[in-house]
């Protein structure tokens, strides 16, 4: 109940500054790694689609391994990235995230660490496919966002 009632608090007293900020960057895509920065931007993402017409997509990275807080889990994001099976259950049951929106990515790993594993040679995903992307514009919602590249 708690938590119902702080997610409610939060989309209402927070969702128009949170969409005010993302507009100023004018992203490509929105990824959230904070559990109190998924509910307010996926509601400030889809506002934003209504208004301009363009889809915003949005990105949850949970990075708890165990168990995590309730609010890491909006069933309107694009995709919800966790690290394990007991993670994925729980986005399931709490959040009711469908598990085709779910992808077990493992944790995030600082950039030091991707330097160090190219120098260790071609690195290839489950499926045999090089890890590859290129995103033109992103807006980091949590504590640390990283450096800019």
């Amino acid at each position: 109940a708690y938590e119902m009632l702080a997610d409610v608090h939060m989309k209402s007293a927070m969702e128009r500054a949170v969409r005010k900020r993302i507009m100023e960057k004018g992203p490509d895509v929105v990824v959230s790694v904070h559990p109190l920065m998924t509910n307010v931007p996926v509601l400030a993402c889809s506002n934003i689609t209504k208004e301009t017409g363009k889809h915003l997509p949005i990105f949850t990275v949970c990075t708890d391994l165990g168990s995590a807080h309730s609010m890491w889990f909006a069933n309107g994001v694009e995709k919800l990235f966790v690290a394990s099976e007991a993670i994925k259950g729980l986005a399931m049951q709490r959040g009711k995230v469908p598990e085709e929106k779910i992808v077990m990515s493992g944790l995030p790993i600082r950039y030091d660490f991707s330097v160090q594993a190219t120098n260790m040679g071609e690195r290839h995903s489950e499926g045999g496919r090089e890890y590859q992307g290129v995103v033109r514009t992103q807006l980091g919602l949590g504590e640390y966002k990283g450096r800019k590249r």
